[in-house]
């Protein structure tokens, strides 16, 4: 597990709750810190790695305004997703671009090489992924589709669009370019 940043290194500027600044001029702190929090994250680490369980050590702070709790993740970490934006992003790609089917895509992805009898015919997570692109709840950036646009379309269009924010993109794969490009997305 990776040192986590100093509380200073990290604070927000202002809440995101009610947008009070965390260190007014003249003023107290507004964010103080508030521990630390561990955070799981499935899939490859870095292009070409093997997919694994990453721990990482996120931190807290809570504003002394409002009282919201706010925790600060590196970029690439989704709230309520186990599984990074680029893991999630290079599924989308392998699925929609480079038509592989659910059970290749899972076994590049996923850190688990045990999966159930259902499991072992598809991945129901791209299902998911692909729907909540659709409905706009995952990667915002993405262009809609048309209503009768199949869900390994919009896996596709998913993919091609995280592709184009990869710095530096030039002559890498789609599969490739998405996965770098998940991180610069917010």
């Amino acid at each position: 597990m990776v040192r986590p940043p100093a509380v200073d290194e990290v604070r927000p500027g202002r809440c995101p709750a009610c947008e009070a600044p965390s260190r007014p001029l003249g003023g107290l702190l507004g964010l103080h810190g508030h521990g630390l929090r561990e955070r799981h994250q499935w899939g490859p680490a870095v292009l070409g790695a093997a997919a694994a369980m990453i721990a990482i050590l996120a931190r807290r702070y809570q504003c002394q305004l409002c009282g919201a709790v706010v925790l600060v993740v590196p970029r690439g970490i989704l709230r309520r997703r186990l599984y990074s934006a680029s893991a999630i992003a290079l599924a989308l790609a392998l699925w929609g671009v480079a038509g592989l089917a659910p059970p290749e895509v899972r076994r590049g992805v996923s850190p688990f090489a045990i999966v159930g009898a259902t499991a072992a015919a598809g991945w129901a997570s791209l299902r998911r992924w692909s729907g909540a692109v659709r409905a706009r709840r995952l990667f915002p950036v993405v262009r809609a589709l048309p209503a009768e646009a199949s869900l390994r379309q919009v896996a596709a269009r998913a993919a091609t669009t995280l592709a184009a924010y990869a710095p530096g993109a030039g002559g890498l794969s789609i599969d490739s370019a998405a996965f770098l490009g998940a991180a610069h997305v917010r």
